[in-house]
């Protein structure tokens, strides 16, 4: 598979990818999706299937985990197996965390008493009846709330026609595939870093970095994304562009021990729009003294965010921050994260344009505050 963006092809690591990975569970759906498999090889669609992927004397586990992260898509076979198993489970919080794009087939609503006794022949009338109490003979009743919200392929035997549901799934395949096979891509990369140590010959550089630009940067207007970056994504990408500028960044973050919880929930939000954040948790190089480090983050950041709060207004780190920014005339953004009584603000901020966190209640709020912030930054000419 050959992709691109903008015509700039990446090629280099593509064989190790699969189209799709197919969860399911083994005593509803083997045959299905034995057959599901088939039907998508002759498509000429690379699959990852437990009973062709995993070579012997290997860890089961790792394996799958690799197989799920290499992969597209990820297909989950609906079945009450396959919802009520741990192991599917554990492959869906993988899929989420990756934030994967997942397709859900309905296979099978519910068994029988007849397939249940087949299965468990000693079983008795009231073993059915406690089965049925437990919810274990559907696919409903513990299914996970993620799955619910996802629209189904339905590849139900006796109701749906199977052809007519694969061209359904194959029509869903080739959606965005272009998209999605560059999150796959970039995803690979940024676990590569993360488990070597996020040692900077790991990041991306030249054309490559320019591409995870120009994909982190993508939007899906009045429509929903196929996948969406993770956190992952976005700090490795913008860790590139930073190396890629010797290590000049555009918004340092200052910010109280206390409130790191918010520091990073903004560094995220920041990430996200391709915008280079330093912070006292990532940028002070191994050996660095720290009071040297700040000084040189705040030196080659264009903007100096301060989160403001009784616990940074009494921090004396913060206060060493702020100072020295406004020494040489740095742009500040305020951004108000704990109450705190406006005789408290220094003067020096106390007039200055700042966005209140305080008042947010729910998600909606936090974007609304986000996008302005956001707003500040791109008036600075940052975001062009």
């Amino acid at each position: 598979m050959n992709i691109s963006i903008n015509g700039v092809s990446t090629t280099t690591m593509n064989n190790q990818f699969c189209d799709a990975f197919i969860s399911y569970g083994r005593a509803d759906s083997k045959a299905f999706a034995t057959k599901l498999h088939s039907r998508l090889v002759e498509q000429e669609l690379k699959v990852w299937f437990d009973q062709n992927d995993i070579p012997l004397g290997v860890d089961f586990q790792n394996q799958i985990d690799d197989g799920i992260e290499k992969a597209h898509n990820f297909l989950y076979i609906i079945a009450p197996h396959s919802v009520n198993s741990p192991y599917c489970g554990k492959e869906i919080q993988l899929a989420l965390k990756r934030h994967k794009r997942i397709i859900p087939l309905l296979h099978v609503e519910q068994i029988s008493r007849d397939t249940w006794q087949q299965r468990y022949p000693q079983g008795t009338d009231a073993d059915w009846e406690a089965y049925q109490a437990k919810g274990l003979h559907s696919s409903f009743s513990h299914m996970h709330p993620e799955i619910g919200k996802i629209n189904w392929v339905y590849f139900r035997e006796g109701i749906d026609d199977f052809d007519k549901s694969l061209e359904g799934l194959l029509g869903l395949l080739t959606r965005h595939k272009e998209y999605v096979s560059q999150h796959t891509f970039f995803l690979a990369k940024a676990l590569d870093w993360e488990r070597n140590r996020k040692q900077s010959r790991y990041l991306l550089v030249g054309e490559e970095r320019q591409l995870a630009e120009d994909w982190l940067k993508i939007r899906f207007k009045g429509e929903q994304a196929p996948c969406t970056p993770t956190d992952l994504h976005c700090e490795y990408i913008t860790e590139s562009i930073k190396n890629g500028h010797n290590l000049m960044t555009q918004v340092f973050l200052a910010y109280a021990h206390e409130d790191k919880q918010v520091m990073e929930k903004i560094r995220n939000s920041l990430r996200r729009e391709s915008i280079t954040v330093w912070t006292n948790t990532t940028d002070i190089q191994t050996g660095e003294a720290y009071d040297k480090a700040i000084r040189r983050g705040i030196e080659q950041a264009d903007n100096l965010v301060i989160l403001l709060s009784p616990a940074a207004l009494n921090s004396e780190y913060c206060q060493q921050e702020l100072n020295y920014a406004l020494s040489l005339h740095k742009r500040i953004i305020p951004v108000l994260v704990q109450e705190t009584p406006q005789e408290q603000i220094p003067n020096t901020l106390r007039y200055l344009q700042y966005i209140d966190l305080t008042d947010n209640v729910k998600e909606e709020d936090y974007l609304l505050d986000e996008s302005q912030l956001l707003k500040i930054l791109g008036s600075s000419g940052i975001m062009g």
